[in-house]
């Protein structure tokens, strides 16, 4: 939409917001209000979703913005002035985002803690900072203010930008999402839920959803998102640095609270990867099934006829067959004289004489394979 004046603006700040980030919805309550002047502050959102700006470096110049508006030629310092308050507004507008079903004051308790605060700005300023000429663009801003999308704006809350954008470059990287990505996730969710979605980010574009069981998932992604908090949580005594030092050191934090994420995803891919207790004894037993399967041909004999001798452990011998374990079963009186011949030297009485067109050899032609085997190997 394009405004074309102060009212117009503040009435479609949250409605932009949404349709730049892609988020699905804004908290905002609709209320905006002017900052206590001793509080120092350029904007701020209230826990019952109210937008504050201060008068003088908000609400001023965006007033004179439109009072001049189409005013070509504009210096440098006052377009400077203009888009710091329009990135103010952006700000405190991508502060209200949130995902469906939840609400920018959900998180009211989880800003208590330093990391998830060091975060939420971090990720709130790179975002909106990167992103303003977009902002601009979709309210037609240049249109009011020609030059503004060119102008210089120093970006806010310098202990805290450093380490989110380190954070959410390595967290683009490692997901192939890309930094610009990155961010866009985490800003379009409520504080609570920014380590959350890293966390989930990182999860989901590893190794670990074919090892860990989908209900083990949960618990996962708490654990890699518990790993990464602790290098955010002095990012906000680092004010007290100076530039270069600052930049340096938050960087670092950054830098440090992905890495922890990744080394949390290895340790529970190692974990995943080890047999659990009972699994570990069947492959013991299997290991043990596998020697004794690779012993020599007389220890199993031997083994094979220690078996007979005490008799079958499973049940009746299967009868003698003529072809083979597997071949058809002797005729009743030929398996008698069979078992004779095998059983002692005594003649067999049961024999009689072939008549001469009937002698010959009564080998049939079975392959190797159905052979009778030794009686010591037979199972």
């Amino acid at each position: 939409m394009k405004v074309t004046s102060y009212q117009e603006l503040m009435a479609e700040q949250a409605r932009s917001a949404v349709r730049v980030s892609g988020a699905h919805h804004s908290s905002w309550n609709g209320r905006q209000v002017a900052a206590a002047p001793e509080r120092k502050v350029r904007g701020a959102v209230t826990w019952d979703n109210t937008v504050e700006y201060n008068d003088e470096k908000v609400n001023a110049p965006i007033k004179e913005m439109f009072a001049n508006a189409r005013v070509h030629n504009q210096d440098a310092e006052t377009l400077q002035w203009y888009r710091e308050a329009v990135k103010t507004v952006f700000h405190e507008n991508t502060h209200l985002l949130a995902a469906e079903g939840s609400d920018h004051k959900d998180a009211m308790q989880a800003f208590k803690d330093p990391s998830v605060r060091a975060l939420e700005e971090g990720v709130t300023e790179v975002h909106s900072y990167d992103n303003l000429n977009r902002y601009i663009d979709d309210l037609g801003l240049e249109e009011v203010a020609p030059g503004i999308s060119s102008a210089d704006a120093d970006p806010s809350y310098r202990q805290f930008t450093p380490a989110a954008r380190r954070f959410t470059e390595a967290i683009g990287r490692d997901t192939g999402l890309g930094s610009e990505e990155a961010v866009r996730r985490l800003a379009v969710v409520n504080a609570e839920q920014k380590f959350r979605v890293a966390a989930e980010l990182l999860y989901d574009n590893s190794e670990l959803p074919g090892m860990v069981p989908d209900q083990e998932r949960d618990a996962s992604v708490r654990r890699i998102e518990a790993a990464m908090k602790p290098a955010f949580a002095g990012v906000d005594d680092l004010s007290k640095l100076d530039g270069d030092q600052l930049r340096r050191k938050s960087a670092k934090a950054g830098a440090a609270a992905a890495r922890a994420g990744q080394d949390e995803i290895r340790t529970l891919k190692q974990q995943w990867n080890m047999p659990a207790p009972e699994q570990q004894v069947q492959r013991a037993a299997g290991v043990e099934q596998n020697r004794g399967s690779r012993q020599g041909p007389a220890q199993g004999q031997a083994q094979d006829r220690g078996a007979q001798g005490r008799g079958p452990a499973s049940g009746p011998q299967e009868p003698m067959r003529a072809s083979g374990p597997r071949g058809p079963a002797l005729p009743p009186d030929l398996a008698a004289a069979a078992r004779a011949g095998l059983g002692g030297s005594q003649p067999l009485r049961s024999a009689t004489r072939l008549p001469a067109a009937q002698q010959g050899s009564r080998r049939t032609t079975t392959t190797a394979g159905q052979e009778r085997q030794d009686p010591g190997r037979q199972t």
